[in-house]
């Protein structure tokens, strides 16, 4: 009986963080229009109408606030076409039913809470490793841009052009932050300025010396193209620095992540294994202590083997 419950459980757990990875990756999803699909808007189901005044409704008192656990640039940068609302209703339902079948299948509220508590915590994580992928595959193209950009320019097309051009012929994230500064330009933004602020925005100083080189060229003339170039090779050997120091340094975030998950994977099997052993963590006061304790160490444990691992250069 309590492998049945155990295995409703995983299911029903599955099946929420598969509703929140599904609202997570909308943004890589194609989506057809309701006409073309054949049916008629006002077939929608009523679960997904409530869900959807509930988002707008959302939307709307995040609007009027100044504060959000979850900021539209977050989404914009983890690639989600989803509104805030959406996000923040899909988290909070899954955090529900979190609470909900871990409060049932452990008899304990307080692992129910721990586990409401753990759903957002892992849509941040998710927002955060998508951000951080696109910011590196926006630095791993900026080579490619920056030579782009220089051919366009030995063309004879203007600054403006060229950016227009390696907007429609880059790679995503490229082409959409390109695109993103054309625009911004064409309503009266000064170039540079949107240069650096796309840099901050992808935290790429690499970026930031191809916007002070455009800067430069501007105030002093000269060759652009020349100036790209000599950026451009500058850019390759850090990259290629950068390579080799992640190289050397594979062994001890491979260590880290060992670390880290071990004691997760044993917890979960002392738990399914023997239920009985594992019981005074969450039905105890000095279980209750203890858990916390662990929880913190476990925390500052891998903040410091990160702060370890993580060359910066």
């Amino acid at each position: 009986m309590t492998t049945l419950m155990l295995a409703l459980a995983v299911l029903c757990a599955l099946g929420a963080v598969g509703a929140l990875a599904y609202v997570v990756l909308a943004g890589d999803l194609v989506r057809v229009e309701p006409h073309r699909r054949g049916g008629d808007e006002s077939e929608e189901s009523t679960l997904s109408a409530i869900g959807q005044q509930l988002a707008d409704l959302v939307d709307g008192t995040l609007r009027r606030g100044a504060w959000s656990p979850i900021t539209a640039l977050e989404l914009e940068m983890a690639g989600i076409t989803s509104t805030v609302g959406t996000v923040l209703v899909t988290i909070t339902a899954s955090s529900v039913a979190a609470i909900v079948l871990a409060t049932a299948v452990s008899g304990s509220l307080v692992v129910g809470l721990l586990a409401a508590v753990a759903v957002p915590l892992i849509a941040k994580m998710i927002l955060s490793n998508r951000a951080t992928k696109r910011r590196a595959a926006f630095e791993e193209q900026l080579d490619g841009t920056l030579q782009l950009l220089a051919s366009a320019l030995r063309a004879g097309h203007s600054l403006q052009r060229a950016f227009d051009t390696t907007s429609r012929d880059s790679l995503s994230p490229t082409a959409e932050e390109f695109g993103r500064i054309l625009n911004e330009n064409r309503i009266g933004r000064d170039l540079v300025e949107s240069m650096h602020t796309t840099a901050d925005r992808m935290q790429s100083e690499d970026f930031h010396w191809v916007a002070e080189g455009v800067s430069v060229q501007r105030e002093t003339g000269g060759n652009l193209n020349e100036v790209l170039d000599r950026v451009g090779n500058t850019i390759r050997e850090r990259s290629a620095l950068k390579r080799e120091v992640r190289t050397l340094s594979a062994e001890g975030r491979a260590s880290a992540v060992v670390l880290m998950v071990l004691p997760v994977v044993i917890g979960i099997g002392q738990f399914v294994i023997n239920p009985r052993t594992a019981a005074p963590l969450y039905t105890t006061s000095t279980g209750h202590i203890a858990l916390a304790i662990s929880v913190l160490l476990y925390a500052v444990g891998g903040l410091w083997m990160r702060a370890i691992t993580n060359v910066k250069i």
